[in-house]
């Protein structure tokens, strides 16, 4: 079984209803006729070095950057396959996506440190930051960093969720 990590755009009324509902979550999510929101944003395995290269940190951070990924606020009593749902209000999406903006993806791989990665026990292990690897987050980071800009174009808010 692998940790993916997955992004979801929702306007803030789905939102609205979401927080004061957290089961809408899974139901949007996870839709019981199977027909998945074509909408969403996998980034695959890439969640977590790029969380890492991003923030310094394996979990926590500061600032913007640290919503990218593993931030925003849980959903009491969801599980998302590896967690609970987490959201992040429209606010927080600009403010998320104005931060990563700011970073170039040559910069961004510049932050790779294989014995730090490798400290931190970054999933999936191991890391060996060769161009596959580079390629591979590059991408990632470059789909985040599209739909962070969409989603805030948008005035959306966002689901974030390892499933």
């Amino acid at each position: 079984m692998s940790m993916i990590g997955n992004y979801l755009k929702v306007s803030t009324e789905q939102l609205e209803e979401i927080v004061s509902d957290a089961a809408k979550a899974e139901g949007l999510v996870y839709p019981e006729d199977g027909n998945y929101p074509a909408e969403a944003l996998d980034i695959d395995k890439a969640w977590h070095l790029i969380h890492f290269l991003l923030n310094g940190e394996t979990w926590g951070g500061e600032g913007a950057l640290s919503n990218a990924v593993l931030g925003g606020h849980e959903l009491p009593e969801t599980d998302a396959g590896y967690g609970p749902f987490r959201y992040l209000q429209a606010s927080e999406v600009k403010q998320t996506s104005l931060a990563l903006a700011e970073v170039l993806p040559s910069d961004l791989w510049s932050r790779f440190d294989a014995k730090k990665v490798t400290a931190a026990e970054i999933y999936p292990t191991p890391w060996a930051g060769d161009d596959g690897d580079r390629d591979y987050i590059l991408q990632n980071f470059e789909a985040l960093k599209q739909y962070f800009a969409e989603a805030a174009d948008s005035g959306n808010a966002m689901l974030l969720y390892l499933s």
